[in-house]
């Protein structure tokens, strides 16, 4: 059983994708430049790079237990305009690392800390002890999301990871511990 339940807010839902999500996904984000920039995958191109995304990253994985990830829809427009998930689930360590992706139309709209903020909550009821997050250091906004769902700055990670187009990039991690989500 997948845990990625349906969540509502004021202005969004947040729910499993669906194939059909692929139209929605590539206009608003899988092929946007600036919205792949400080990623570590490229923008898809085509549709059916974001179909194939879809089939192979995102599907299969509501058939394992403890994966999550959610398509964040506009209900104004019922648009998928972005992804959050939990891409490494440690247990042992009782951690979770989360990630998102967001429209550029949407950012600065609050978009992001509300989905966080719904989110963290059911993340943490699962036996989980810290949720954290990292972001290309080039990328300070994505680190005023993660402040604004009540992470804490950690430090930096220098050449952390490789962005999409392969350069190695420092990452500036963030984290939440069980009991100030709230």
């Amino acid at each position: 059983m997948n845990n990625t339940k349906t969540f509502e807010t004021e202005r969004l839902i947040l729910r499993k994708f669906e194939f059909s999500d692929a139209e929605d996904m590539f206009k608003n984000y899988t092929n946007d430049l600036d919205v792949c920039k400080f990623l570590t995958w490229a923008p898809h191109g085509t549709i059916e790079n974001t179909k194939l995304y879809l089939s192979n990253v995102l599907l299969p994985r509501y058939e394992k237990q403890n994966e999550f990830v959610w398509a964040i829809v506009l209900k104004q427009t019922g648009e998928v305009i972005g992804c959050f998930d939990v891409n490494n689930f440690n247990e042992r360590a009782k951690r979770m690392t989360i990630g998102y992706v967001l429209s550029k139309k949407y950012w600065g709209q609050g978009i992001m800390p509300e989905t966080g903020k719904t989110l963290l909550p059911y993340l943490f009821s699962f036996d989980v002890e810290r949720i954290q997050a990292w972001h290309d250091a080039n990328n300070p906004k994505s680190g005023r999301v993660m402040q604004k769902i009540g992470m804490k700055h950690e430090g930096s990670l220098r050449k952390f990871d490789r962005n999409w187009s392969g350069e190695l990039v420092d990452a500036e991690i963030y984290s939440i511990i069980k009991g100030e989500e709230k």
